[in-house]
């Protein structure tokens, strides 16, 4: 049973055994206020009779039991007391006799002395009071005994009973309807949230309930689409975690696949002997090459798995000292390949982590070299700001597309693939440095133009600093 059809049934049987109880007591009281008015007239009624025939009979010497025979006939010509039947005996001798006698078959205990006994009853000829008393005067007791009529009260309390139910019937049904009404006003913000629950559920996750009321059902209805929100949000994460993972994985095994076939290829040629010095020679350099380039792989693996679970603790560093001791690693190299490294710095103290800055501005330093033929010239600056320092690295080599900027920190993405493996690169050195920058609350921006080359700005603040966003 749904809550709706609960909730109309209770308020339903609330009205129903309400406007029950309340009009089976009011006709309880009006009807017992009724009947007690009514007994006490025909009792009142008998106690006049009696009184009159006690009076009367007290002066039967002079005129005898004729006299209460007529005036009980007087009485009932002129329908005083208004009984249905009365008797009037003396002994086993019946004085007066009035109306169907067989409505006084019924027998009724004996009175007590100076005093009328009175039974209601219900039978055949409708409801009525039986009363009997005993006259005493003299010597002589007269035994008095009458029926009144009741039956206008009984009458009026069916009457009564049919009119409300009536009533109780039409009240029922108009509170059922005002029932099912106020279940379906009160319930809808409910079916509502429970349909957007379903279609959450079917994978709809954009759906809100969006309910308004200025009740807890509104509230409820706020929180819901809160808490669906947050769960859009944690599945969207999700999925995008997901696809990274599915693409890191694919790429991770496409360069593992190529240079383990070719290692395992000139191995099998070398294993399989008569090779002249030239042949062997170029196998064993090829293995050698592709194995050091497995080893890379590996290393820079490890190295971005750690920066992900690690924590820095940033060092003061002199900005100037720092660029003087990257150029002199770097420079000898590059000149072989004729590329002019230019390094300045401010002679300000900045605090960062020195070895893992250093791997950044290396790798950077490598993938603008790739990108670049020789005569080229790669500059790296380095400046204070507040709270952090800066690293620009910018060359005049071939540059990107805007469509490439946002994908080139995604681990094994490469711009042109054949040329990356040419050169040794696995697509992971940008990954690592956005991994770097984010450890020191920061952020890394790239500013590319195709055939004029590209400025990585990298940002490092202190612990607690604000990134640029």
């Amino acid at each position: 049973m749904s809550y709706r059809l609960k909730l109309t049934v209770t308020i339903s049987l609330l009205i129903a055994i309400t406007f029950s109880l309340g009009g089976t007591l009011i006709l309880s009281t009006s009807f017992r206020s009724a009947l007690d008015q009514e007994t006490q007239t025909a009792l009142t009624s008998f106690e006049t009779i009696q009184n009159t025939l006690f009076i009367l009979n007290s002066l039967s010497e002079q005129t005898g039991y004729d006299s209460l025979s007529h005036a009980l006939a007087q009485m009932e010509s002129q329908k005083f007391g208004n009984w249905q039947a009365l008797s009037l005996k003396v002994k086993d001798t019946i004085l007066f006799q009035s109306g169907n006698t067989a409505l006084l078959a019924q027998t009724l205990s004996p009175p007590p002395q100076g005093s009328c006994s009175h039974l209601t009853v219900s039978d055949d000829y409708g409801e009525g009071i039986l009363i009997k008393s005993i006259i005493t005067a003299g010597d002589d007791g007269l035994e008095l005994y009458a029926r009144f009529d009741l039956s206008a009260v009984y009458d009026l309390r069916r009457a009564q009973q049919k009119q409300f139910i009536t009533i109780y019937m039409i009240v029922v049904m108009l509170g059922v309807i005002a029932a099912a009404v106020l279940s379906f006003a009160l319930t809808k913000p409910l079916h509502r949230l429970a349909a957007t629950a379903r279609k959450i559920s079917d994978g709809n996750l954009s759906v809100r309930s969006k309910i308004t009321v200025n009740d807890e059902f509104g509230q409820l209805s706020s929180d819901f689409d809160h808490m669906a929100d947050k769960l859009q949000q944690t599945i969207s994460r999700l999925e995008s975690d997901m696809q990274r993972q599915e693409s890191f994985m694919g790429a991770f095994a496409h360069e593992l696949k190529t240079p383990m076939t070719s290692i395992i290829g000139f191995a099998d040629l070398l294993r399989q002997g008569n090779l002249d010095e030239n042949t062997r020679i170029m196998a064993a350099s090829y293995i050698y090459s592709e194995g050091r380039r497995l080893e890379r792989l590996s290393f820079k693996l490890l190295e971005l798995i750690m920066l992900q679970k690690d924590s820095i603790t940033p060092k003061p560093i002199q900005l100037t000292a720092f660029l003087y001791e990257i150029e002199q690693t770097l420079s000898p190299t590059l000149k072989g390949k004729g590329i002019q490294l230019v390094c300045k710095a401010d002679p300000e103290t900045a605090f960062f982590e020195p070895d893992l800055v250093k791997s950044l501005l290396y790798n950077l330093v490598d993938n603008a070299s790739k990108a670049m033929s020789s005569q080229g010239v790669i500059g790296i600056r380095a400046s204070a700001i507040s709270g952090g320092c800066t690293f620009q690295v910018a060359d005049n080599g071939r540059g990107m597309e805007q469509a490439e900027l946002s994908k080139i920190t995604e681990a094994f993405y490469r711009v042109d693939k054949a040329r990356a493996r040419s050169q040794g690169g696995a697509g992971i050195g940008l990954a690592l440095c956005k991994q770097i920058a984010e450890l020191h609350n920061g952020n890394i921006v790239f500013a590319s133009e195709p055939g004029k080359g590209t400025r990585v700005t990298v940002t490092l603040y202190q612990k607690g600093g604000e990134t640029d966003g």
